[in-house]
C-alpha cells in the first residue's frame, strides 16, 4: 500500500483551529466593511456621489436604499438594519428614537433647501407668483408627494394651506410615493404643474421652475442623518462624520443645498 501522511491529532487540531479563526476573521473584517445607508428619495443624487468618494476613499462598501421618509422609517420598524438614517423631514427621526431604535445624540441637520413649482420644460408657463391665485395657473391636478408618509409633499400640503388654497385643490392633488414619483409625472407631462424640492427640480432637463415657494409658508426644510443603536460602532461613525465633513460641504452646495 502506497504511503499516506496521517497527521497527529495534536497537529489537526491545530490546523482546524487555524481554519476556523481565519475564515471568523474574514467574515469579521468583510461585516466591519459594508455599511447600509437608507436615505430620503430627495437626495438620490447627493448621497449616491458622496457614497463613491467614500468608498473609493475607504474601501468600503456602501449599499443604498432610497424612498420616502416615511417609508424608510417603517421598514426601520419592521426590523430593516441600516446603519445610517437620512429623513427629510425631523419627524420621522424623532419616530424612531421614540422606537428606541436611533441614538438620539446623532440626530443632526445637514442641509435645507426650498419648494419650487414646476412645469414640464416645454410648457408656456415660464413664471408665476405663488400666491397670485395659483390654482388658476393649472388645469387638472397638482403633483406633490403623499403628504402623509412624503416630506416633500407635507411641505407642499402646508404651503397650499398657507396660501389658503387648501379647499380649492383638496381635490385636484396627485400624490406620489416619493418626491421623485412627483417629479416624473411632471416631465412625463401627466400634469402641468407640481411641487417638489427645489433642489430635484435643478437636476431635472424635462421640467422647468417657475416659482420658488416662499419659505415662509411651510416649516424649515431639513435633512437629518442619525445613526441607528444596533450599528452604532466605528465604521458607522465615521461615515456619519464625513457627512457634514468640508470635502462632503462641497458636493452638498454642488447639488443646490444650504449648509445651515
Amino acid at each position: 500500500m502506497p504511503w499516506q501522511f496521517k497527521p497527529h491529532n495534536g497537529l489537526l487540531y491545530i490546523l482546524i483551529v487555524f481554519l476556523f479563526f481565519g475564515c471568523a476573521q474574514k467574515s469579521q473584517k468583510k461585516q466591519s466593511t459594508e455599511l447600509l445607508v437608507f436615505s430620503g428619495a430627495g437626495l438620490t443624487n447627493v448621497v449616491s456621489e458622496l457614497a463613491e468618494i467614500y468608498k473609493t476613499e475607504n474601501d468600503v462598501d456602501i449599499k443604498l436604499n432610497f424612498a420616502s421618509s416615511g417609508t424608510l422609517a417603517r421598514q426601520i420598524e419592521q426590523g430593516a438594519q441600516p446603519s445610517v438614517y437620512i429623513s427629510a423631514n425631523e419627524k420621522w427621526v424623532d419616530y424612531l428614537i421614540n422606537l428606541d431604535l436611533v441614538v438620539p445624540e446623532s440626530k443632526e441637520k445637514v442641509v435645507g433647501t426650498s419648494m419650487a413649482v414646476i412645469v414640464p420644460s416645454d410648457s408656456e408657463t415660464d413664471t408665476i407668483t405663488f400666491l397670485d391665485h395659483f390654482p388658476e395657473k393649472f388645469n387638472g391636478r397638482l403633483s406633490i408627494g403623499d403628504p402623509k408618509h412624503v416630506p416633500a409633499g407635507d411641505y407642499a400640503w402646508k404651503a397650499i394651506e398657507s396660501g389658503d388654497y387648501a379647499d380649492v385643490l383638496a381635490n385636484r392633488i396627485l400624490p406620489a410615493k416619493d418626491v421623485r414619483s412627483a417629479l416624473m409625472v411632471v416631465e412625463l407631462g401627466e400634469v402641468e404643474m407640481g411641487i417638489v424640492y427645489k433642489t430635484d427640480a435643478l437636476k431635472s432637463k424635462k421640467v422647468k421652475i417657475v416659482s420658488i415657494v416662499p419659505d415662509e409658508l411651510y416649516p424649515p426644510i431639513g435633512f437629518y442623518a442619525s445613526i441607528l443603536k444596533n450599528k452604532n460602532n466605528e465604521q458607522t461613525r465615521l461615515f456619519y462624520n464625513f457627512l457634514t465633513s468640508n470635502e462632503a460641504r462641497d458636493i452638498w452646495i454642488k447639488h443646490g443645498f444650504r449648509i445651515e
